[in-house]
């Protein structure tokens, strides 16, 4: 058994990779927002024999009072972590901005997960070799490098499906640098495109506009389909060493141009560290 830290495990493949691994007897803790749908994803997991049980802990990540909150608690627990899926994103209708002035998906999809990420990282190294930290990026973050002039889109014109790209882009240069600074521990950090599927992020990219869901239905795959792939990246290939792998779907793949920049990968390390109060 291990335990395994899923975000947004409320909804979509993060819910499907819940059941996923329940039903193979693993212990999950559920961080999500929406505390009300986090009770109901819980609720349907399938149960662990006593002494154990599936947890959920209230973790927004564009709060980086909560997370802290979120990673204390986690460490509270005093369970050794198996995996941690960095898997919530959202895609919002126009731009908005964290209390702390941070482009909304650049906050959520990026820097709360890199928050997270590292004040866990202690818990992380002490595991038993492998520990998958796999953050689901896109392959929509293939476009133009990441703008360090500009990440909040305060002088460039502001398109969501821009912002998303930078987002999920930052996903792939975090895991390689975490790769880079975790060679040969027991932490092995993954980047996953999981495939297009019928969900709510789905239908956000395509604007949530009249026919939108049935262009989900038609174009994407349910989303248990993808459960099962974010899963086995957790807790399979046991033998294998998947430090710095960018995988679409579940075949080993290489990310685009922009995600080769070393520098880059040290320079948003550096830049997210900063904006979230880590030395």
């Amino acid at each position: 058994m291990k335990t395994v830290l899923i975000t947004g495990a409320n909804r979509g493949i993060g819910l499907a990779a819940a059941r996923q691994l329940a039903g193979a007897g693993h212990s999950l803790v559920l961080l999500c927002r929406d505390e009300v749908r986090g009770r109901e994803a819980l609720a349907a997991l399938s149960p662990l024999p006593p002494p154990h049980e599936h947890r959920l802990i209230a973790c927004d990540l564009a709060s980086p009072g909560s997370v802290r909150d979120a990673a204390r608690r986690i460490i509270e627990l005093r369970t050794p972590i198996g995996a941690l899926l960095n898997n919530a994103a959202i895609l919002p209708k126009r731009r908005m901005l964290t209390p702390d002035g941070y482009e909304l998906q650049l906050a959520v999809n990026h820097l709360g997960h890199f928050l997270l990420t590292n004040l866990l990282l202690p818990r992380l190294l002490a595991a038993p070799r492998p520990c998958r930290v796999v953050t689901v990026s896109s392959d929509a973050h293939r476009g133009p490098p990441f703008d360090f002039a500009d990440p909040n889109f305060e002088r460039r014109q502001y398109k969501r499906t821009h912002a998303y790209q930078q987002s999920k882009l930052a996903n792939v240069l975090f895991t390689l640098e975490l790769a880079r600074r975790t060679a040969g521990t027991s932490v092995e950090a993954v980047a996953l495109h999981p495939g297009v599927y019928d969900t709510g992020l789905l239908r956000d990219y395509m604007g949530g506009m009249p026919g939108s869901g049935a262009f989900g239905r038609v174009f994407g795959r349910n989303a248990d389909h993808g459960g099962p792939i974010l899963a086995r990246l957790a807790v399979g290939h046991p033998d294998e060493d998947l430090n710095g792998a960018y995988f679409s779907k579940s075949a080993r793949s290489t990310p685009s141009a922009a995600a080769h920049d070393q520098e880059a990968w040290k320079r948003l390390w550096e830049w997210s560290a900063s904006a979230v109060g880590l030395p």
